[in-house]
């Protein structure tokens, strides 16, 4: 077996090529009953549902084309929620299509994260609502819950008449339309659409959130009953919605990824996964499964790829495989196992997706669907550079095959990220380098812990040497966070206390009457 060649024109090794032998189905798949059935879906709290017909959308130039003709076929109304939104070309193209559907009378609904979204001007949304866009913020931040803002809406859907759907990691930006000159690669990403009964559960999700967000829908029609959608093809899927503090995506991973058997291939743009999911995939390939992680080589938020580069040590040593796409960006947040299931979704595998954020995902049990997955990350692969254990005298060093070509990162100028994980890394760690106990830290928060650790000690010097100047700004800071403690207390309390049913009487008859009037 000699060499091949990528779209960019570089030699990929031998040992680089991946081999497609064996993809029968697994012991587990084809056994599976009633009672694997139960297990996930008391898991992910998300129901199977049959007959439905997906589309594997790759990259942005394809999902906005199969997003924007949902949109401009719809008659009755449209679900749109994503975490960015820009004001941009691209956004423009959104904006016009939404707006003039609006006007045809069509019920318009857009969703978009405060922080997400905290760069576009309010005359852009101001233009959609003029057009007849109802258009709502999902949790900025107020003075009751300054903190509840760590909760992101990282969704990215699209729901339209009860007939179609499709969610995945694409963002409405022209930075998912990015291609790198350099190496004729573009900025990766996947989506998928969907017709059929799960159709019901993507316009449950969106209905959700946007009761969070003020009046909740009011119309019955436009939460349609999985069993009113008509059959549109013969795969099965799973809708996973993902709220904070739910986990229900990381319950799924965790017992899908126990029964592995062959291959377990994952795509993340910001890989600083949990402890617990960080074991299961080492404890799988230490069993003999093909695990593989493909990640970006130069990504959106530096700062995430340095630290997840730091943690690849405990991950090769335990015999996973890890690649780094050599594009200008892999943001896809996809799995694909045994060839039988796969996720396509918003959520990356970190604490903020799993724990903090709402998302969605699609978990399909079809081999067909599996099969285009696996060929979709064969692909990637081609384009990417593997990541090994190099031994150089008594030490093993992590090394990739070849250097990154930093050229990608001008070309992504301007391009916004999701990052989602960026928040969630630095609560932890600062709050285990606090702890004497509990889950370890991983090899790449070590770094990030010492500076935690560092800054606090820097502070209490500089407290001890000028204690005004630390005393005045910690009292400030206490003032605010204790006061609207306090008025969120006594509110909470004069509200449970207006709830209450007020005291019963007994009349002269010794028959029950009305309490004192209020008037």
């Amino acid at each position: 077996m000699g060499s091949r060649e990528t779209k960019g024109g570089t030699a990929l090794s031998e040992h680089q090529d991946v081999p497609r032998d064996d993809f029968s189905l697994p012991e587990y798949a084809e056994s599976r009953g009633a009672r694997l059935d139960r297990i996930l879906a008391r898991a992910s709290d998300a129901p199977l549902r049959t007959k439905n017909h997906l589309e594997l959308l790759e990259n942005g130039p394809r999902t906005y084309d199969d997003w924007l003709a949902a949109i401009s076929r719809a008659k009755r109304w449209i679900h749109l929620d994503n975490y960015i939104f820009q004001n941009d070309a691209t956004g423009q193209r959104f904006a016009s299509a939404l707006s003039e559907k609006a006007q045809e009378g069509v019920r318009v609904r857009v969703l978009h994260d405060w922080f997400g979204c905290m760069d576009v001007p309010r005359s852009f949304w101001q233009s959609l609502r003029e057009a007849g866009v109802e258009v709502r913020a999902v949790n900025p931040p107020t003075l009751g819950t300054p903190f509840g803002t760590i909760r992101r809406d990282h969704r990215k859907l699209i729901a339209v008449d009860g007939e179609y759907a499709s969610t995945g990691g694409v963002c409405i930006s022209d930075g998912w339309l990015v291609i790198s000159p350099e190496t004729d690669l573009p900025y990766r990403d996947t989506a998928v659409s969907i017709h059929g009964p799960a159709v019901a559960d993507v316009e449950r999700a969106f209905a959700e959130v946007w009761a969070e967000t003020g009046e909740p829908l009011s119309g019955e029609e436009e939460l349609p009953q999985p069993e009113q959608i008509p059959s549109a093809g013969e795969q099965s899927v799973r809708v996973i919605i993902q709220e904070p503090r739910r986990m229900r995506t990381l319950r799924l991973l965790q017992l899908l990824t126990a029964g592995v058997e062959k291959r377990l291939w994952v795509t993340d743009a910001y890989f600083l996964s949990m402890p617990i999911l960080t074991q299961s995939l080492m404890a799988a390939a230490k069993d003999g499964v093909d695990v593989r992680v493909l990640v970006p080589a130069t990504n959106d938020l530096p700062w995430i790829g340095t630290l997840s580069r730091t943690g690849y040590r405990q991950f090769l040593q335990s015999g996973v495989r890890i690649f780094e796409y050599g594009g200008p960006m892999i943001h896809a947040k996809t799995v694909v196992a045994d060839g039988w299931w796969s996720k396509v979704g918003s959520t990356n595998l970190n604490v903020s997706s799993l724990f903090a954020n709402w998302e969605i995902d699609l978990v399909a049990e079809d081999p067909g669907f599996a099969t285009q997955m696996e060929r979709l990350f064969e692909d990637d692969i081609a384009n990417a550079r593997e990541v090994r254990l190099i031994k150089t005298g008594q030490r093993q060093e992590v090394r990739p095959e070849r250097p990154v070509d930093t050229a990608n990162r001008d070309v992504r100028r301007g391009v916004v990220g999701s990052g989602s994980g960026s928040g969630g890394t630095v609560a932890r760690v600062g709050l285990a380098a606090l702890q004497k106990s509990g889950a370890p830290l991983r090899t790449h928060e070590h770094a990030l812990a010492a500076a935690t650790s560092g800054t606090l000690l820097g502070a209490s010097l500089l407290g001890l040497r000028f204690p005004r100047l630390v005393a005045l700004p910690l009292a400030a800071v206490g003032a605010i966070f204790g006061g609207l403690g306090l008025v969120r207390a006594v509110r909470s309390s004069f509200s449970r206390y207006a709830s209450m049913p007020g005291p019963v009487l007994l009349g002269s008859d010794g028959n029950a009457k009305d309490g004192p009037s209020k008037e």
